[in-house]
């Protein structure tokens, strides 16, 4: 009698979530846009963007930054106004200067905010963070200025 012998077939492995993340000696300024969640230990200034994903702001991080992501969770100091479409967290260590929309906002006890705090639904947040978006115009052969998705 034969003995039958199966091969293995391809593994699968569970896809793994990237994250990217900015040390403490990195220095940015600008505008930065992630499709993946995004940590930041240090200094930045500028716009950051990660619609569909996560941005951490580490306990060491000095940010001045308009920030809009699927969710926010600031644990150092930041300045400027975060914008979420799923969820803000305020941790214990973070100092927040600025305002705040989204649809869950989560506060710990000894986090300090400067700024007004606004709920709103997922849909509307959405809306918000298409509206916020930066609009490049160029400008026609005549001079006349154009819009630029």
């Amino acid at each position: 009698m034969a003995a039958i012998r199966q091969e293995p077939g391809p593994r699968h492995e569970p896809e793994t979530m990237v994250t990217l993340e900015l040390g403490t000696s990195v220095v940015i300024t600008g505008h930065l846009a992630a499709s993946e969640n995004l940590t930041i230990h240090g200094p930045f200034e500028g716009t950051i963007e990660v619609l569909a994903h996560t941005v951490t702001i580490g306990r060491h991080a000095q940010i001045e930054a308009r920030i809009v992501a699927q969710c926010v969770v600031i644990e150092g100091k930041v300045q400027g106004h975060v914008t979420a479409t799923d969820k803000i967290e305020i941790r214990a260590t973070a100092q927040l200067h600025g305002d705040i929309v989204a649809p869950r906002i989560v506060l710990a006890d000894g986090a300090w905010v400067c700024g007004t705090v606004e709920t709103r639904t997922a849909d509307s947040a959405r809306l918000q963070v298409s509206d916020s978006l930066p609009v490049t115009t160029v400008k026609g052969p005549r001079g006349q200025k154009s819009p630029v998705a």
